[in-house]
């Protein structure tokens, strides 16, 4: 009876701990701006329904048959997926703050030249968003159907870009600037592209002085064993044949 309590008690935390990291993968997941059609809210809810239970379903049936066998067991599971969603939610941000740090500074140049060859805002919006990959694009994209339904720009723009950080925010500010209050456009992107490069130049260079830390493993693991095979290894063969019998 206390096994059967116990168990229940684990399948009952382990599928509360699942629901969060599914939940905060769900909340994760509507802050990405996504390039794919827009649904009707009806199709969207139950669409959504549906890969959130294509996605809780293994996780249910390996705690079940796992609280099963062993309560131990089932915990391991539980934690192991717990772990394993978690770890997919940090890596899929950080891929998401690359691309967004990626796809900034070409936004920036393609609005420059096209300011420089006589185009508005509303003529260039729709043209930067169709050659602009990634969430950017995306986000340009949303801001440009929102504009086309009868909202805002300069609302849309704000809407879609100030989710994806700091300097896409930057961006949208720029831009909703020159549309309310009529602001020059060409001297504030000019200045945000400079700080777009030099950011990612800072990165570049981070990135390059951690070469030496990511070697490490290599190293460890792969060269200092070959190198003892090629030259200890003969040594002490050759020392072992010299010895006396």
């Amino acid at each position: 009876m206390n096994d059967l309590a116990l168990g229940l008690g684990g399948l009952a935390g382990l599928l509360a701990g699942g629901a969060v990291a599914a939940t905060g993968s769900r909340t994760h997941g509507r802050s990405l701006p996504s390039a794919r059609p827009v649904l009707p809210p009806s199709m969207a809810q139950r669409s959504a329904a549906w890969m959130r239970l294509r996605a809780a379903a293994p996780l249910v049936v390996a705690v079940s048959i796992a609280a099963v066998l062993s309560p131990p067991l089932a915990g391991l599971v539980g934690l192991a997926v717990w772990v394993r969603r978690r770890t997919a939610v940090r890596r899929d941000r950080r891929a998401h703050a690359r691309s967004v740090a990626a796809g900034l500074p070409e936004v920036v140049d393609l609005l420059l030249l096209c300011s420089g060859a006589g185009l508005t805002l509303p003529l260039a919006h729709p043209l930067v968003a169709e050659r602009t990959p990634g969430p950017v694009g995306a986000a340009l994209e949303a801001a440009q159907v929102a504009a086309v339904g009868g909202r805002s720009r300069a609302d849309a723009l704000l809407a879609e870009l100030v989710p994806l950080g700091d300097r896409a925010a930057a961006l949208a500010h720029v831009l909703v600037d020159h549309l309310r209050y009529g602001v020059p456009l060409v001297p504030g992107l000019e200045r945000l592209s400079l700080e777009l490069r030099l950011d990612r130049r800072r990165r570049a260079e981070e990135s390059a002085r951690r070469v030496p830390v990511r070697m490490l493993g290599p190293l460890v693991t792969c060269v200092l064993p070959a190198f003892a095979l090629l030259t200890v290894v003969p040594l002490l063969a050759a020392s072992l044949r010299g010895l006396p019998t």
